[in-house]
């Protein structure tokens, strides 16, 4: 078991990218979580909402 715990929230889904609106399959958040747990070998964690935002939020 690591000593590292990365816990993030990532919203997927509709997102800015470059100025326009892509259907991203995995959040910014999530993506920049996954290269840190590689680095430190740390946990990860990901923080959900009980109520998931709108598609055009």
């Amino acid at each position: 078991m690591s000593k590292v715990l990365i816990v993030y929230y990532s919203r997927k889904g509709e997102n800015y990218v470059n100025g326009s609106i892509q259907d991203l399959p995995k959040g910014n958040t999530e993506v920049v979580a996954e290269k840190i747990a590689g680095l430190t070998g740390g946990d990860l964690f990901q923080v959900e909402t009980v109520q998931p935002y709108p598609a055009d939020y």
